[in-house]
């Protein structure tokens, strides 16, 4: 279906949106004159060809909330604000910090100090608040402004923790001398501050505007290639090209090359990729049970009737897919709660064959520790399948043969029901018995963070590519619900040694941080499933996308060319 014929019906009620809200902050306003041009393009003889040539479309199953950076915490949104907005710094495809609206920097006082020289070409996307042009050009004012805005316990962001603990908020820890420089000050060093810096926490929201009253979680204005044009929650979303944006390709071409993004937002991702396969579609992403067999071969190759339509792109994907167990000795006493149970049920999961049978080769068998091993610079030793160590441990534990263990509850959602029924059929092959709880999503969210389950299925993706990202979820400071540590491990050997990570060499720092994984792996206050790769399926004529370990979409440098 073309882009016209899909939002022609909702032009009327935009015509009455329009008439209604033209003084008003009404979302759906910014989406009129882009439907306007489109229905102007109808008449057109080459209109579908045009539209074709200039619009990427993709769809996102899982829901997108809201699109203010400084709340985003899914990949979903994560992807969609990152469209819109820039950061000081970004990652390049080596996952290394390089300049982005800061040109450079400087680090002084043993690495407490960072000095942000910014770009003078950056103008924020056009919107009716601002009262003239040159109040869009970027200044150093916005970037503090979004960083303070961040910390402040009135916004209340789950993306505060970037600086907690590593700036005093008391003080003037971030200011600008200038229109153009930007001084950050640490309490003490942090090796990972220009990669946090690259989150989608720390993007920079135009300052003049959220004072005059615009709300980013539905009407953003940022700064990046794309600007926010029409959003019909549960339906679509549409961006179009910021015609001031800064950024040139090697040749002097001003970035980006579309004209238009178009995210639908059907939520079942078989009906998506159906419409993928036909062509309605440029971009999809993941895979699902449901049709994965069809798409993939056992060792993670398309399938042959594919080979030819579109291309895959299966990259490392920094998401370690685990089994949680709350272990908070302040509850009730719990079989759980014993080492050599937990260890007993590491043992008797076959994670070869999950991977080959459930993700058709899609990821690397969880054999080693919580953090990828692609982080670290030597390999933690983990769990393999052994059931007949795994049968030993039970006994240990007082349960041999699964013999006075009551039936665990393992807690899931309905997209990982496969999986959870394979390691159901896994531990009764041991002796112990074993039920399956699926929830919502947001449920199961909510039960995890409160500790009203003890077993629970989880995935944690990397926020910034260093092995702290994943050893913070096992520290006593980061309990759920307020932090990321579902489990409620606690050691205070273990935090010694986190504590020591800043401030320790790099050599150091990478011996101590695989030490600390192999800590946590020992004592099994969880089972890793497998570190997970992520599977891009893209148009024949898509050119310049690409992927990196952390799964970002960047849509600046993607062409679309004609197939003849």
């Amino acid at each position: 279906m073309s882009v016209i014929h899909q939002f022609r019906s909702h032009l009327l009620l935009l015509w009455e949106n329009y008439k209604n809200t033209l003084k008003g902050g009404n979302p759906t306003l910014h989406g009129l004159p882009f439907l306007l041009t489109i229905l102007l393009w109808s008449g057109c003889k080459n209109v579908d060809k045009i539209s074709e040539q200039s619009i990427f479309r993709y769809n996102e199953d899982a829901g997108i909330q809201v699109l203010d950076p400084a709340f985003t915490r899914s990949q979903a949104e994560i992807w969609t604000v990152s469209q819109l907005f820039n950061n000081l710094t970004e990652l390049d495809s080596s996952l290394l910090p390089v300049p982005s609206l800061a040109r450079r920097w400087t680090i002084a006082d043993s690495g407490k100090t960072y000095t942000f020289y910014l770009r003078r070409d950056v103008r924020f996307h056009p919107h009716r608040l601002w009262k003239n042009e040159q109040e869009r050009l970027l200044r150093a004012s916005d970037v503090v402004f979004s960083l303070r805005r961040l910390v402040d316990s009135n916004t209340a962001s789950p993306g505060a923790w970037v600086f907690h603990d590593k700036v005093n908020t008391a003080s003037n820890w971030i200011s600008a001398p200038n229109d153009s420089t930007v001084l950050l000050r640490l309490k003490e060093a942090n090796p990972q501050m220009l990669s946090l810096l690259a989150m989608n926490f720390c993007m920079v929201v135009p300052e003049r505007l959220m004072k005059r009253g615009l709300n980013l979680k539905s009407e953003p204005v940022g700064s990046g290639p794309f600007r926010f044009a029409f959003w019909e929650p549960e339906v679509r979303m549409v961006f179009l090209k910021h015609e001031d944006y800064w950024e040139v390709d090697r040749a002097g071409e001003r970035l980006p090359y579309l004209k238009a993004v178009n995210i639908d937002l059907i939520r079942n991702k078989q009906t998506a990729f159906m419409k993928f396969v036909s062509g309605d579609y440029d971009f999809f992403n993941g895979i699902e049970g449901s049709f994965k067999d069809e798409l993939l071969t056992r060792d993670g190759r398309l399938a042959p009737q594919y080979r030819g339509k579109f291309r895959l792109l299966n990259s490392p994907f920094l998401n370690t897919e685990y089994l949680g167990f709350y272990l908070d000795s302040s509850q009730p006493a719990h079989p759980l709660q014993l080492p050599a149970l937990r260890k007993a049920l590491s043992y008797g999961i076959d994670r070869e064959a999950l991977v080959r049978f459930l993700r058709n080769g899609v990821g690397d068998p969880g054999i080693h520790g919580f953090v990828p091993p692609v982080l670290l610079n030597q390999k933690v030793q983990g769990f393999n399948y052994q059931p007949a160590r795994a049968a030993a441990l039970l006994a240990e534990a007082g349960f041999p043969g699964g013999t006075g263990l009551e039936e665990l509850e393992l807690n899931t959602t309905a997209d990982y029901a496969d999986m959870a029924l394979f390691i159901q059929q896994s531990w009764s092959r041991i002796g112990v018995r074993c039920r399956i709880a699926v929830h919502p999503g947001g449920q199961l969210r909510q039960l995890r963070n409160k500790g009203a389950i003890r077993l629970f299925r989880g995935s944690w993706i990397a926020d910034y590519p260093d092995a702290e990202s994943y050893l913070a979820c096992f520290t006593k400071a980061n309990f759920s619900p307020s932090g990321p540590n579902y489990t409620h491990y606690a050691d205070v050997a273990f935090d010694a040694g986190y504590n020591k990570l800043n401030n320790s060499p790099d050599s150091m720092r990478k011996q101590l941080m695989a030490s600390m994984d192999q800590r946590i792996t020992d004592r099994a206050p969880f089972i890793v499933l497998y570190y997970d790769r992520s599977i891009r399926l893209l148009g024949k004529n898509i050119e310049g996308l690409d992927n990196n370990a952390m799964n970002q979409l960047n849509l600046k440098t993607v062409r679309k060319r004609t197939i003849p």
